[in-house]
């Protein structure tokens, strides 16, 4: 069910510009085929098919408030884009669209929530990697992750302020465990950039692996 997440988020949204940085990939031989690309000609959306070197290679990451359940504002569902940021690697969209004749290229159409639902599964997984299936007394994002729930803006979100330094990867995770026990993992796509950061409330740990954490000196 949440590989479908994945397949919207790296291939259909950021296949052209993962390519041209080398990201590491579980199916190469996909980088060798033409994928689609929504241009527009004479006011109407049209898909073509190009190799990633003739893609618009564009990365979009779309700025979100700061997850519901950490400032406690009126929530009913879903999740909003406040902004976006945009880092266009190579050539500018008007260029790769006149190579094909258009009059613009656009962006993939995607949902706010696979993206944040995919943000969600990213954070979840590493917190796992860290801490263990068993470290938690419940995963709040769990169901937003499965599909079974219209809640990602509760648990998802983006920071006010930009903590992680610029560097040359591909991504940066952060961990801190807030007061009520509750563990919010950071994660910044394509630090290179310094792009938007996100913020996921992951779950509440148990006092066990609180105490195990605060120990070490960590917050997280």
């Amino acid at each position: 069910m949440t590989s479908g997440i994945e397949n919207t988020v790296l291939r259909n949204s950021l296949f052209a510009a993962r390519a041209a940085l080398r990201t590491p990939t579980r199916r190469p031989k996909d980088r060798l085929k033409p994928q689609p690309m929504r241009v527009e000609r004479d006011g109407k959306t049209q898909i073509i098919h190009a190799r990633w070197q003739d893609h618009w290679k564009v990365i979009h990451l779309p700025i979100f408030p700061v997850p519901a359940h950490i400032d406690r504002r009126a929530y009913s569902s879903g999740i909003e884009s406040t902004s976006m940021d945009v880092f266009e690697l190579e050539e500018k969209g008007e260029d790769v669209a006149r190579r094909f004749g258009a009059d613009k290229v656009l962006p993939p159409a995607s949902r706010l929530e696979d993206f944040a639902r995919f943000i969600a599964k990213m954070a979840y997984g590493y917190a796992v990697e860290k801490y263990g299936l068993n470290a938690f007394d419940e995963v709040y994002v769990l169901p937003a992750i499965l599909g079974k729930s219209d809640d990602i803006g509760r648990w998802v979100g983006c920071s006010d302020r930009r903590e992680f330094p610029v560097r040359d990867c591909n991504i940066s995770v952060g961990f801190v465990i807030l007061p009520e026990d509750e563990l919010v993992v950071k994660i910044k796509m394509f630090p290179r950039f310094d792009g938007a950061e996100y913020i996921v409330v992951v779950g509440r740990v148990k006092a066990l692996y609180r105490d195990w954490v605060h120990s070490r000196g960590e917050r997280g």
